[in-house]
């Protein structure tokens, strides 16, 4: 999904966990480890995804960018592509980055608490900046609403298809939104994360039908922790 309503990330490489992932798709990620990324499981990324940390402009060679391939992807084992429920994916990388100012792990919340009705949360991604246009060639972000899932869900919204569940956040703003291309990319609340870009409808920053992000709950953040191993 991509950026609608939104703004250029300033200054560039100020979010630097962000991974931009190119393979059968193009999707965003969070860099939690120096090896792995977390994304979004419908994302379908595989060993021939490149995976650039450090970017700002997808155009420009910068120096700060860093690539990789993908060494394992694994998807949440629950996954479900018709409820959209578990939409979560970790990807083991070919190599480990070089942590710097502009290639930076986010870490993954103590809890996974649910977040609020009404709190102002931020989304980012290389996603289209308008319906029915191409992907943003620098990383964009916008601040979006929590919204009351039960509303999300109702006749007026999604209509029950799918039913927005407590493992997800449903998040939006009118003519704000995430869109095609920011897929898999982090939503921070309070500068925390706390969900994975995953669907919305087909209009993007269209209020009958907000984003929808898996919320990375305590049994999501213990999957994580148990895949990847090692002390977080």
């Amino acid at each position: 999904m991509k950026i609608i309503g939104g703004s250029e990330v300033k200054p560039p490489h100020s979010k630097p966990f962000m991974a931009f992932l190119k393979g059968n798709k193009i999707c965003g990620g969070t860099l939690i480890k120096p090896n792995w990324v977390l994304t979004a499981a419908h994302c379908e990324m595989d060993n021939t995804t490149k995976v650039t940390l450090g970017a700002h402009s997808l155009v420009k060679k910068e120096k700060e960018q860093q690539s990789f391939s993908v060494k394992k992807s694994i998807p949440h084992p629950c996954f479900d592509r018709q409820t959209r429920e578990n939409d979560l994916m970790l990807l083991q990388l070919t190599g480990s980055a070089k942590l710097n100012k502009n290639v930076n792990l986010l870490p993954l919340p103590k809890k996974g608490e649910d977040t609020k009705v009404g709190t102002k949360c931020e989304v980012a991604g290389w996603g289209i900046t308008k319906n029915k246009g191409t992907p943003s060639d620098k990383l964009m972000h916008v601040t979006v609403t929590i919204l009351d899932r039960k509303i999300c869900s109702d006749k007026k919204h999604y209509n029950f298809n799918p039913v927005i569940t407590n493992n997800m956040l449903c998040a939006g703003d009118q003519k704000k939104d995430s869109c095609n291309g920011d897929s898999g990319g982090p939503l921070l609340c309070k500068g925390i994360l706390r969900g994975i870009t995953s669907f919305g409808g087909k209009i993007c920053g269209d209020l009958k039908k907000p984003g929808i992000y898996t919320r990375l709950t305590d049994s999501y953040i213990s999957w994580i922790k148990k895949t990847i191993g090692g002390d977080f």
